[in-house]
């Protein structure tokens, strides 16, 4: 499943690289492209293994909450 998040905190290349790390790291996420001029980040991942809740949690987590 492919879900894209508006990440409104997201300035810059630094940004992105803590946003894809930290998504990467939970497991069931296979791809993770963020923008920095679009302010976005496309997650690929396994509903059967993780939810968009936990996803959307783990950026809040590192200070990049996702806009609904």
């Amino acid at each position: 499943m492919k879900q894209t998040f508006s990440v409104p905190r997201i300035h810059c290349d630094g940004c992105v690289a803590t946003v894809t790390m930290t998504l990467k790291s939970v497991p069931g996420v296979t791809t993770v492209e963020g923008d920095a001029a679009q302010k976005t980040v496309d997650v690929v991942f396994d509903p059967a293994q993780v939810s968009e809740e936990r996803l959307r949690q783990a950026l809040t987590n590192v200070g990049y909450p996702a806009a609904n």
